[in-house]
């Protein structure tokens, strides 16, 4: 909760109005029941008539008159204080709202896979808005609600000291019993709150896998699984009412009871003389208005349990240093300044140790500025590992990367990653126009810029097959398109930033081998001095490359041309004699087919 305080500082004009205005419109409110009694004692003295009634009459007016104006107090105060909450709760909850998506983009793609995104929108969603309730419920009631309580016990106090002791000691028992109560019920809002993101983050998975869902006839299946967590989260939330109602409850039900003390203490006390028809109403009316405030603070107290709950949810998202250390992202400390980067790369001795075995093992390789050059190998060999140290994905156990001869670890993060742009095999599309996916934000692109990415990445021989041309909204992570058209956006996309080094991770795995070469071809007189990386498992793709290295088991076991490592007979030459009889196969295999049709 001090660690909430800073956002709430933050908005300490507004908190500090809302509570001003509580203080006034709870004194106010105080001093009705007192206010009530003494117009209830004057019209008994007029109605008694002697001596005073004249006097009482004439005072009259002046007595209802107050009582009107301190009535317009009240309304006047709780809506400054209405108003005031608002802007304090919006304030904090924006504040938090923008301050955790900014950090979600920082975080490194351990993260995403350790944390499904439906329970990150579910942090985003429900556990900020159960903060918004808690600061809401605070700052309009909480200030108002404990001062009317303080006044109200003093006043009465000062017309009878016994029965005003009587109310204090039960409702005083009856807080401290709720307060208890109320720490046990937080556990079971972060449970229900818990299942809420397991339940969205199942929601999601579902509508992304549509397609694979009514591909395989899963619908009923799937709705099974979702009646299933929504039973669960049904259960938890339940679980959690059963409990959380009764406690909140709890003061209305004690200041009911303590309401019965009075009338009946009271009425013995009035019909004995110590205690005038005005201080009797004065006691009514007072009970019944510390019922209301005890109802409010026990909605109050509800809020920050849940709220609690929440905190422990959203922390760990909104505090940098927590995240950094979770999720081990590189340090962000490079200083030294570059100009323009031109993609020279250099691996010395490069070692990573993924668990107990090493993926990559003495890796050492030199790559010159506006080299095409390709990565071959099993799956598994350590490829795109070994490529992903360059932007530092992750940063090597052993060895160094050097980018244009400075050792990556010592440039500045944010520069190194923007002068590298990596296409990797699946790739992303927003739901939104063609153009606005390859600008990627970038608005300030020119037209002819955005055609020549387009005609290098070879979309715009698909542009006449698509309804609206470049204005087509391609769907949600482009549905409208087939794989191989997904892969040339995303190579257009990557074109556009003009990098200095370019990574096609299998980007061309869906694209046909004729494309494939046209676009590598064109590479060439784009980038220039520019630097082109292309992980394939099709030796067709980087046949053309100025070398292509060869990785198994996490080291590298061959590299030269294509022809050198033909001529060699190792292990290239084998991969290229098995492609070859797999597409003599398929071909053969096609052939067979045409005539059994005939």
């Amino acid at each position: 909760m001090r660690w909430l305080m800073q956002f709430v500082w933050r908005e300490r004009r507004a908190a500090f109005a809302a509570l001003i205005s509580g203080f006034i419109g709870g004194a106010a409110q105080a001093l009705q029941p007192y206010l009530a009694g003494t117009i209830v004692d004057t019209f008994g003295t007029v109605a008694a008539g002697g001596a005073n009634a004249e006097a009482a009459r004439s005072s009259l007016p002046g007595e209802i008159a107050l009582f009107l104006l301190i009535a317009a107090v009240v309304v006047i105060a709780f809506f400054g204080q209405r108003y005031y909450s608002g802007v304090v709760s919006y304030g904090v909850t924006y504040t938090m709202r923008g301050l955790l998506f900014d950090n979600l983009l920082t975080l490194e793609q351990a993260f995403f896979q350790r944390n499904a995104t439906g329970d990150l929108l579910s942090r985003m969603h429900l556990d900020i808005d159960a903060i918004w309730r808690m600061l809401t419920m605070t700052f309009v009631r909480g200030g108002s609600a404990l001062f009317s309580l303080g006044l109200t016990f003093i006043l009465l106090g000062t017309i009878n000291l016994p029965l005003t002791l009587i109310v204090f000691v039960v409702l005083t028992i009856s807080t401290a019993f709720q307060a208890r109560a109320g720490l046990a019920i937080t556990p079971i809002f972060e449970e229900s709150q818990a299942q809420a993101g397991l339940l969205a983050g199942f929601v999601q998975d579902i509508f992304s896998g549509i397609l694979a869902i009514k591909a395989f006839a899963r619908e009923q299946g799937t709705g099974a699984r979702f009646a299933e967590q929504n039973r669960a989260y049904r259960r938890k939330w339940l679980a959690f009412k059963r409990r959380n109602e009764p406690v909140g409850l709890l003061p209305n039900a004690i200041a009911e009871l303590t309401a019965g003390i009075v009338v009946v203490a009271g009425g013995v006390l009035a019909l004995q003389g110590q205690l005038s028809l005005g201080d009797f109403a004065r006691f009514l009316i007072s009970l019944n208005l510390i019922s209301t405030v005890l109802l409010q603070l026990g909605m109050i107290y509800q809020r920050w349990q849940q709220g609690r709950g929440a905190l422990a949810r959203l922390t760990l998202l909104l505090q940098p240093a927590q995240i950094r250390s979770e999720t081990a992202e590189p340090e962000r400390t490079g200083t030294e300044s570059h100009g323009e980067f031109h993609g020279e790369i250099a691996f010395e001795g490069i070692g990573v140790r993924m668990g107990d075995r090493w993926a990559l093992r003495d890796v050492s390789l030199r790559i010159p500025a506006g080299s095409v050059v390709g990565f071959v190998g099993a799956t598994g060999s350590g490829k795109t590992l070994l490529l992903s140290l360059i932007a530092r994905i992750l940063d090597p156990n052993e060895g160094r990367v050097l980018f244009d001869g400075v050792d990556v670890r010592q440039l500045p993060l944010e520069d190194l990653r923007a002068a590298i742009a990596y296409v990797p095999q699946a790739t992303f599309l927003f739901s939104r126009p063609l153009h606005e996916n390859v600008r990627m934000g970038r608005g300030s692109i020119a037209d002819e810029e955005l055609d020549r990415a387009i005609h290098i990445a070879r979309m715009s021989n698909d542009l006449e097959q698509l309804p609206l041309g470049l204005e087509t909204l391609v769907g949600e992570k482009g549905v409208m398109l087939s794989g191989g058209q997904k892969q040339r956006v995303a190579i257009a996309r990557a074109l556009i930033r003009d990098p200095a080094v370019l990574v096609l991770d299998d980007a061309l795995s869906s694209v046909d081998t004729q494309t494939a070469a046209d676009i590598l071809h064109d590479l060439r007189g784009v980038l220039r001095q520019r630097t082109s990386l292309i992980v394939a498992h099709r030796l067709a793709t980087v046949k053309d490359a100025d070398f292509i290295v060869v990785m198994d088991d996490g080291h590298i076991v061959e590299q030269g041309t294509h022809a050198d490592l033909i001529a060699r007979g190792g292990m290239y030459a084998q991969m290229a004699a098995r492609e070859a009889m797999a597409e003599r196969e398929d071909v053969d295999a096609a052939a067979s087919a045409l005539e059994a049709g005939d």
